[in-house]
C-alpha cells in the first residue's frame, strides 16, 4: 500500500511538471515545483473521475490517470525529454544550481521551505488519531471536515458514481466535490481517512502560498514585498487585538487573589500593576478568552461587528475547496498578468483551460479568475487575446457552472430561517440587515436588504438608490471596514494618493501598472458589498478573501516603498504589526488551546469525529448493508453512517444544507413525522413516508443538531430487527414498516 501511495505522488508530480513545461514561461524552481504539484493533482483528479465513471472507482484509475497525463505531456516534446534524460544527473545538477541563482529564486526557495514546514505542522494535525479516536484539533475543522469525510467516504465505500448528494437523497451534487474525490482516491491506495484529508490540504495550501508569493514577486519585482503580501494573505486581520488588555485584565480576576474584574472597565491607578501582572500569562492563558480575534461569542465586545477573521484559520485550513481555489487563482493570475504584459496567447489558452477546472474545485475561484482575466484584457483592448482566453474557459467550465447555479436558491419561510438568495445589501454586514421581499419594500417597510427573487429591475434600482443616498450607510460601511481590516483600507486609499503626487514612488507605481493589476480585485470588493452571494450572508467572505489577497500586493508595495529608511521604517513596522497582531493572537488560540481557568477547555470528546462507538456503528453498517441503502438520521455532523461508512442519508446536518441554499421545510417535516412514529389513534403516514424516501434504516443518535423530536420507544415497541446498538446509538431495519 505504501508503494502505491508513493507511486501515485511521484506520477502526479511528474505529470504536473511535464504539463507545466508545455507553457513556455520562465519558471523559477519553487514556482515550477508548486505549479507542477497543483496542476498534477487537479488534472489527475479530473481524469480519474472520468475513468472511474467508465472503469469503476478504485486504485486503477487513481494511478492510470496521472500516468496517462504524463504520457500526454511528454509526447509533444519527446525529443526534448530524451535529450534531457541523455545528459544525465551531472547536467541536471548544474541546471538546478544555475536556476537557483536567478533573481527571486533564492528567496522563493526559502519561502517554499519555511511555509512547507509551518503548513506541515498546522495542516497535518487538523485530524489525528488519539487513543483510537479520530479527533479534529481545531473547532473549525470539526464543524467543516465531517462533511468532507462524508463525501470522500461516499465515493470510496458508497460507490457514489455518477456523483449524487449523499447528504440529501434525490438531489444533485452541486457542491465542489473534487477535493474530496481526490481524498477518496488516496484512501483507495491505502491512505487512512485522516491522512487522506490532511495531506492534500497541506500540499495544496503549500503550493498556493508559493504561487501567491511568486505572483506578488512578478507583479512588484521585489522579494520582500512578496513576502509581506504573503504574510498579510495568511495573517491579515482587523482591530480585534484591542480586546487584549481586557482579556488579560479579566484573566487576573481568575488568578490573582483580591483582584476585581470591575477594575478592567477603566484605566485606574491599579492599571499599571494589572498590566504587568497579566503579561506573565502570555501566551497560554491570556488570549483564549472570548474576544473578537478568536471569533467566540462575547457579551461586551471591544468593537461591534467584527466579522473578518484571520485568513489562515478561517479559510485556508477548514475550507478545503478554498485551498484549490487560491492556488489556481494565484497560478492563473500569474499567467494572465504575464500574457497581459507580454501579449503571449499561449498563456491565455493555458489560463482559460485551467480556469475551467475551477468550476469543479472552487466555483468562487472560477468567477474570480474569469473577472480578472476579462478586466485586464478588456482594459488593454486585446480582443483576439480575450477570445483565446474566454473560449476554453466557457466551453470547458460553463456547463458545470450552469449546473451549480441552477440548483435551489433557498426559501423564504425555511425551518431554520430564510435562506433565500441572492440579496441586494448595500454595506454587507456593516449594519443590522432586515431583509425584505419586493412587496414589503414597495409597501414602505424599512429594508436593509432586498431579496432579488420576485423583484423587478425597477424595484432593485429603487432600493439601491434609496440606500446609497443615505449618509449613515457610508459612515457605517467605512467604520465597519476600518474595524475589520485596520489600516489596510487606509493604505489602499494612500496608494491612490501616491498615484497623483509626483515622486519616484509614483513613477514606479505606473511602471508596474499596480493600479490596473488591483482594479478587478476592488471590483470584487464592490460586488461583495452590494450582493449577498450565499444563503448565509457571512459567506460573502469567501469572495472577499480573494479581494484581500489581491489588494494586499499593492498595499505591501506601498508599505515597503514608503518605509524604506529611517523613522519611516519604524512606522512601517508598527503598521505591519497592527495588521497581523489579530491573526497572531488567533493562531495562539488555535495552536495552544483554550484557557483552563475561565473556560472549559476543549476535550477529545468535544472535538471527536469518530470514537469507539462511531467506529463500531460504521463497521456494522459496512458489514450488513449495501452501499445504496438509505438511512434516516437526526443530522449529527459527525454522524458515523455518512462520515465513516459513506452511506446516503435522507437529511444530514441542516447547518450545512441550509448554507447550500436547500429548501428544508418539506424534508424536515417528513423526517420529523417519521421519527415521531404512529399515534395511538388515527391515521399514520410513517410507512408511506419511509417507502417514499426509500428508507431502509433509521438511526437514533446522541445530540439534537436538527432539532428533531424523536420517539425511540415507539420503534422499540415495533420489535424491528436491530442492525447495531451501542451505548448512544441504535439503528433499526425499517423496511418491514413500508406496508404498514
Amino acid at each position: 500500500m505504501t508503494l502505491q501511495l508513493a507511486a501515485y505522488w511521484v506520477l502526479v508530480l511528474a505529470a504536473g511538471s511535464v504539463l507545466v513545461d508545455l507553457v513556455p514561461l520562465d519558471w523559477r524552481l519553487a514556482e515550477r515545483l508548486a505549479a507542477g504539484l497543483l496542476i498534477g493533482v487537479v488534472a489527475s483528479s479530473l481524469l480519474s473521475l472520468g475513468l472511474s465513471l467508465w472503469w469503476g472507482f478504485g486504485a486503477a484509475p487513481a494511478l492510470v490517470a496521472p500516468a496517462l497525463l504524463l504520457l500526454l505531456g511528454v509526447s509533444p516534446r519527446a525529443r526534448l525529454w530524451l535529450e534531457r534524460a541523455r545528459r544525465g544527473p551531472r547536467v541536471w545538477g548544474s541546471w538546478i544550481a544555475q536556476e537557483s541563482r536567478r533573481a527571486g529564486s533564492p528567496a522563493g526557495l526559502m519561502v517554499a521551505v519555511f511555509t512547507g514546514v509551518i503548513f506541515y505542522f498546522i495542516f497535518t494535525r487538523a485530524l489525528s488519531e488519539t487513543g483510537g479516536t479520530l479527533v479534529a484539533n481545531y473547532p473549525t475543522v470539526w464543524s467543516d471536515w465531517s462533511v468532507h469525510a462524508a463525501y470522500a467516504q461516499s465515493f470510496l465505500l458508497g460507490h457514489n458514481l455518477p456523483p449524487k448528494d449523499t447528504l440529501e437523497v434525490a438531489t444533485g451534487l452541486r457542491y465542489p466535490f473534487l477535493p474530496d474525490f481526490q481524498s477518496a482516491l488516496l484512501e483507495s491506495l491505502g491512505q487512512n481517512l485522516w491522512g487522506a484529508l490532511d495531506v492534500p490540504s497541506w500540499l495544496i495550501s503549500w503550493s498556493a502560498a508559493i504561487l501567491f508569493w511568486h505572483l506578488a514577486f512578478r507583479v512588484t519585482r521585489r522579494t520582500y514585498v512578496a513576502g509581506l503580501a504573503l504574510l498579510l494573505a495568511l495573517l491579515g486581520g482587523g482591530l480585534g487585538f484591542i480586546g487584549l488588555y481586557g482579556d488579560g485584565c479579566q484573566q487576573l480576576a481568575h488568578t490573582e487573589a483580591g483582584f476585581s474584574a470591575s477594575s478592567c472597565t477603566s484605566l485606574t491607578l491599579k492599571t499599571p500593576g494589572a498590566g504587568a501582572a497579566f503579561v506573565a500569562h502570555l501566551p497560554t492563558e491570556l488570549t483564549h478568552l472570548p474576544r473578537s480575534y478568536d471569533g467566540q461569542f462575547q457579551s461586551d465586545p471591544p468593537l461591534a461587528d467584527l466579522q473578518w477573521y484571520e485568513p489562515l484559520l478561517a479559510y485556508w485550513l477548514p475550507q478545503r475547496d478554498f485551498d484549490y481555489g487560491i492556488g489556481l487563482v494565484a497560478l492563473l493570475s500569474l499567467l494572465l498578468w504575464e500574457a497581459y504584459r507580454g501579449r503571449r496567447k499561449v498563456f491565455l489558452v493555458a489560463a482559460g483551460t485551467g480556469a475551467a477546472a475551477l468550476s469543479w474545485f472552487n466555483p468562487f475561484g472560477f468567477l474570480v479568475i474569469a473577472l480578472i482575466g476579462f478586466w485586464w484584457l478588456l482594459r488593454q483592448r486585446w480582443w483576439s487575446g480575450l477570445a483565446w482566453y474566454l473560449v476554453p474557459l466557457l466551453v470547458l467550465g460553463l456547463p458545470r457552472m450552469l449546473y451549480v447555479v441552477s440548483g435551489p436558491h433557498g426559501q423564504l419561510a425555511n425551518a431554520f430561517g430564510s435562506n433565500l438568495y441572492p440579496q441586494l445589501d448595500v454595506g454587507w454586514l456593516a449594519h443590522a440587515a432586515t431583509s425584505c421581499t419586493a412587496a414589503q419594500f414597495n409597501a414602505g417597510d424599512v429594508c436593509d436588504a432586498l431579496f432579488v427573487a420576485g423583484a423587478s429591475p425597477v424595484t432593485e434600482l429603487h432600493y439601491l438608490v434609496q440606500s446609497v443616498v443615505q449618509p449613515s450607510v457610508w459612515g457605517e460601511t467605512a467604520g465597519f471596514w476600518l474595524a475589520n481590516t485596520g489600516i489596510f483600507t487606509l493604505l489602499a486609499v494612500a496608494v491612490l494618493v501616491v498615484r497623483r503626487v509626483p515622486s519616484r514612488a509614483r513613477d514606479e507605481l505606473r511602471d508596474l501598472e499596480l493600479i490596473r493589476f488591483w482594479a478587478p480585485f476592488w471590483l470584487l470588493f464592490l460586488i461583495a458589498n452590494l450582493v449577498i452571494t450565499q444563503p448565509w450572508n457571512w459567506d460573502n467572505t469567501k469572495l472577499l478573501e480573494y479581494w484581500y489577497i489581491g489588494a494586499a500586493i499593492p498595499v505591501s508595495w506601498l508599505i515597503c516603498v514608503l518605509g524604506s529608511r529611517g523613522w519611516r521604517r519604524v512606522l512601517a513596522g508598527l503598521g505591519v504589526f497592527s495588521l497581523v497582531l489579530t491573526g497572531l493572537l488567533t493562531m495562539d488560540m488555535a495552536l495552544l488551546g483554550q484557557s483552563s481557568l475561565s473556560q472549559v477547555p476543549n476535550t477529545v470528546t468535544e472535538l471527536s469525529i469518530a470514537g469507539s462507538q462511531e467506529q463500531a456503528v460504521a463497521k456494522a453498517v459496512l458489514r450488513h448493508t449495501v452501499p445504496s441503502a438509505i438511512f434516516l438520521t437526526e443530522g449529527q455532523p459527525n454522524e458515523p453512517v455518512s462520515a465513516l461508512a459513506g452511506r446516503p442519508v435522507v437529511l444530514a446536518y441542516v447547518g450545512w444544507l441550509w448554507s447550500y441554499g436547500q429548501p428544508l421545510s418539506r424534508p424536515l417535516r417528513a423526517v420529523e413525522t417519521m421519527y415521531q412514529g404512529c399515534p395511538s389513534q388515527g391515521s399514520c403516514a410513517v410507512g408511506k413516508l419511509l417507502r417514499a424516501y426509500d428508507v431502509s434504516y433509521i438511526e437514533f443518535e446522541p445530540g439534537d443538531f436538527n432539532r428533531i423530536t424523536t420517539n425511540l420507544a415507539w420503534y422499540e415497541a415495533q420489535h424491528l430487527p436491530v442492525l447495531v446498538r451501542t451505548e448512544s446509538y441504535v439503528i433499526f431495519n425499517v423496511r418491514g414498516l413500508w406496508s404498514k
